[in-house]
């Protein structure tokens, strides 16, 4: 059955090969520039389709140019926006990206993030699907304190759940507790994970996890992951933009777990695949994302 994606969506810019970091009073030059999609949730659930997955996305964007560019690109990944709404109050979210090689600098325009709950639509539509992925909460003040809700419908109406928890910037983790239980998979980074559990070293901060949540898996960019107790290498690739790699690995492996059947080792080898493939490319999407590139980069 489908899944559900619900959560932050907005645009991102993209600014790469950038001359020199950003200074102030100075005007810095780049070689490329592209406006693709952005946020956590419309990047997975983008990446999801584009593997060949079914799903809808849930979320609130500005009616305005950026909002309709936003829901046209979703559209052409493949992605269903039956239960996307947009609003006149506030203008669609906007990231910008200035990516100097292997460094990111983000600046974040919020506006629809600071509006969406979704609560009520997904509640009421959750018997359509078969899981439900929500990812980049803690910029959605509204929905925030409604995600307990959400996963316990899901739960209820026997659905699988995940989360792909971002940064919180206060690291105060608000909910985190509530929500861990709930969650058939849980994807966060290594700092993520430090910050989470108070420990350094990657398998101590997984340990703690999975005493709390039933699959943790942890990202770790060019070192890759660590999931059910093991380290898992990644695939070298040269880099290009790391935006949406975590996202992109966050689908890659429900895609083969879910639908391909996958066991986890098997489904964190071919999430990692599908991540250092999305480094390749510049921002977090791109029809460059298909399940044959993935496969052969195992081969």
């Amino acid at each position: 059955m489908k899944i559900l994606f619900a959560g932050d969506g907005n645009i991102d810019l993209q600014f790469t090969g950038l001359a020199s970091l950003p200074e102030v009073d100075r005007e810095v030059t780049c070689t490329g520039f592209a406006a693709t999609v952005g946020g956590s949730t419309t990047i997975c659930a983008a990446a999801y389709a584009l593997l060949g997955g079914e799903g809808e996305y849930a979320g609130l964007f500005g009616d305005d140019a950026y909002g309709h560019l936003l829901a046209r690109l979703l559209g052409e990944a493949g992605v269903g926006l039956d239960l996307l709404r947009f609003t006149a109050e506030c203008a669609t979210g906007v990231t910008v990206n200035l990516v100097h090689g292997s460094t990111r600098t983000q600046v974040t325009y919020p506006g629809t993030l600071s509006l969406v709950d979704e609560t009520e639509a997904i509640v009421r539509e959750i018997g359509r699907f078969g899981h439900v992925h929500l990812a980049g909460l803690y910029p959605l003040a509204r929905f925030l304190p409604r995600v307990r809700e959400v996963l316990a419908a899901a739960r209820a109406a026997g659905l699988t759940t995940s989360l792909t928890t971002q940064w919180d910037p206060t690291e105060a983790w608000r909910g985190l507790d509530e929500w861990l239980p709930l969650l058939t998979w849980c994807f966060v980074n290594e700092e993520e994970a430090f910050s989470i559990t108070g420990r350094r070293g990657v398998e101590e901060a997984w340990r703690e996890l999975a005493a709390r949540t039933a699959c943790p898996l942890v990202t770790r960019g060019g070192a890759g992951a660590y999931a059910a107790g093991s380290f898992f290498s990644a695939v070298p690739v040269s880099v290009t933009d790391t935006t949406g790699a975590g996202d992109t690995f966050a689908a890659a492996f429900l895609w083969a777990r879910r639908k391909m059947g996958k066991p986890l080792e098997a489904a964190v080898q071919y999430a990692g695949a599908a991540g250092a493939l999305s480094c390749t490319y510049t921002g977090g999407v791109s029809p460059q994302l298909r399940h044959a590139r993935v496969t052969e980069m195992l081969s």
